[in-house]
This record gives structure tokens, C-alpha cells and sequence, in this order.
């Protein structure tokens, strides 16, 4: 296996390529003074269909059937336990593509744990940078995106 963590840095870097992109062809959160990525709008503007085309490609088992939790301040534990896959597209950029690049960026991943974690982190950077590529693809081909 390729190194985790030039795997990871290569997903971030998309990840702010895209956000760039984003942010400058109008994906623009609303009610906000900064300027920020509205990714809830880019899901649905990708659709359905992109969710059901990742399925069918077989790009994010990992992501989809067991995705990322989310960490809780609170208790400082994950949740939900054992989390439901993904079924829409939605859920499969902010819960996913989103929620890996958090995880990431913030420190929460490559940090040991149960035992396969590395690989399951791992796993999960490269099938979210292999989502990430595929709806920029998408949006760019749409005409969605300026680049």
C-alpha cells in the first residue's frame, strides 16, 4: 500500500482545489459575510444519479456501506456506533467526501485505535478523494464549474 499520509495530503489538496472552485462558480453558502463552500448545494445540483454511478462504479464501498462517524465533544466519543450506510447523494459528500476530509485535517485520523484502523483510514481518504474527483468530473462536464 502507498503511503497513507501522501494519500491523505493528495485528497486535501483536491479537496481545496475543489473548494476554490466551488466558492468561485457560486456554490456560495448563504447569510454567511466569509466566503464559504456550499456543499449541501453542490449535492443536489450532482443529483441522484451521481450517487447511484458511484454505487455502480464500486469506487466507495467503504465510504458508503460503513461510513465515517462524527466525533463528539461532549463525550469525546464516535458516533453514531455503528452508523447506517449512505443512501443519497447528500449524505455521500457531506458525510463522506466532507466528514474524511475533517477527520483528516483536524488530526483524527492515522492516530492508532482498534486494530485495522490505519487501513480503514486509509481506505477511506482514497475512496473519498475517488468521490471527489468523480463529481468534479461531473460538475465540469455539466458545465457546473469553472476550473
Amino acid at each position: 500500500m502507498p503511503s497513507p499520509y501522501k494519500s491523505a495530503e493528495a485528497f486535501a489538496k483536491a479537496f481545496r482545489e475543489a473548494e476554490y472552485a466551488l466558492k468561485r462558480s457560486g456554490y456560495l453558502r448563504r447569510n454567511k459575510t466569509a466566503a464559504e463552500a456550499d456543499w449541501d448545494l453542490f449535492a443536489r445540483d450532482l443529483g441522484q444519479g451521481f450517487f447511484d454511478g458511484v454505487v455502480a462504479m464500486g469506487i466507495a464501498k467503504t465510504l458508503i456501506g460503513h461510513p465515517p462517524r462524527q466525533l463528539l465533544a461532549e463525550t469525546m466519543t464516535w458516533s453514531p456506533p455503528e452508523p447506517k450506510p449512505l443512501t443519497t447523494v447528500a449524505q455521500l459528500i457531506i458525510v463522506g467526501v466532507c466528514r474524511v476530509r475533517n477527520s483528516y485535517v483536524h488530526g483524527e485520523k492515522f492516530t492508532g485505535g482498534p486494530e485495522g484502523q490505519w487501513d480503514r483510514d486509509a481506505t477511506l481518504i482514497n475512496e473519498a478523494h475517488r468521490v471527489l474527483e468523480a463529481a468534479i468530473v461531473a460538475a465540469t462536464t455539466a458545465g457546473a464549474l469553472a476550473r
